[in-house]
């Protein structure tokens, strides 16, 4: 193992103290409130699928204030009662889930939606107008207003997927999975939902925002160091954009989890810095588990689809 972070058992200690504002619960108690104003406005079209016993969907919904989410639903023809339905979010930029990646919930009769991020899909648009405009990617777009920041928006498009999946289903109970930005998003809806019972999160991005813009070699976060270096090179609006990024700190998010979590972590991650995921994980109040792969970076070995499936038997 090539020493990325601190030592392992450093990093078992570390817990940064939470960047919460004084309105944190506030913040986010208001977007929810807002919520319930907005018509989900859920349109469903079955699609052709090659497998027997599985039904595919074209799902589209409306996002947080504006914008049209998409989204795939799979069921079983048998969904099987008394168990909850899955929400599946992807990483940045990067959705390659297809139907097939939720078989391992479907033979359990489990449904499961899919749900791809505003603006980084081309079915799920981004119509919001910015404060400002993103430097380079998503990370930077309306950071200097919190309440119009693209992943303040994101995050409640996430809490509506969940009303989604429950609408679909008929089900109360939904459990999250999510890698990289989706491990970030199945940590934000668990905060935030009370119908999420359980959330497995890999190699979590969106967490312990100060140590990982300074950490990261590699990946999203450097759209921030971007944003500095050719828009603020003074730093003149770094308060500001540390005050937005607060609200989305997934360490901050964690400090709300009673439930149980799955964290997964590389010990050589160059996107995500390990610390960050253990940041997010000590930070967790109630049951949790973490994997920890040392040879691994921004990735997670196979094995660790059968510990999911362990945590989530367990769970069900």
């Amino acid at each position: 193992m090539n020493l990325y972070d601190f030592p392992l058992d450093e990093l078992y200690q570390y817990k940064p103290k939470l960047t919460k504002q004084p309105d944190f619960q506030t913040f986010w108690n208001s977007k929810i409130s807002e919520n319930r104003k907005y018509p989900l406005n859920l349109h469903v079209q079955e699609l052709t699928y090659p497998v027997p016993g599985v039904q595919v969907f074209d799902v589209y919904f409306d996002g947080f204030r504006n914008s049209r989410i998409h989204g795939i639903y799979i069921r079983p023809n048998d969904i099987r009662p008394n168990v909850p339905a899955a929400v599946i979010f992807h990483g940045y930029n990067w959705n390659t889930l297809q139907p097939h990646y939720t078989f391992k919930y479907i033979i359990q009769g489990i449904p499961v939606l899919l749900v791809e991020v505003r603006g980084q899909n081309v079915k799920s648009s981004d119509c919001n107008l910015y404060d400002n405009g993103g430097s380079a990617g998503w990370l930077t777009k309306g950071i200097l207003n919190p309440d119009n920041y693209y992943y303040s928006l994101v995050y409640m498009d996430c809490y509506r997927s969940i009303d989604v999946v429950k609408e679909l289903t008929e089900k109360e109970k939904v459990f999250v999975e999510g890698s990289s930005q989706g491990g970030a998003l199945s940590i934000a809806a668990t905060a935030l939902h009370d119908s999420v019972v359980f959330s497995l999160c890999d190699i979590p991005f969106l967490s312990n925002f100060n140590r990982s813009i300074t950490l990261a070699s590699d990946g999203p976060y450097s759209e921030i160091y971007h944003y500095y270096k050719v828009h603020d090179p003074l730093h003149k609006t770094e308060q500001i954009v540390n005050n937005t990024l607060s609200y989305i700190d997934c360490i901050n998010l964690a400090s709300l989890i009673t439930s149980p979590v799955l964290v997964t972590v590389g010990l050589e991650d160059p996107v995500c810095p390990p610390s960050s995921s253990f940041a997010l994980y000590n930070h967790l109040l109630g049951e949790k588990e973490i994997n920890v792969y040392p040879e691994y970076g921004h990735e997670t070995h196979p094995m660790n689809e059968e510990v999911k499936l362990t945590f989530v038997a367990k769970h069900l």
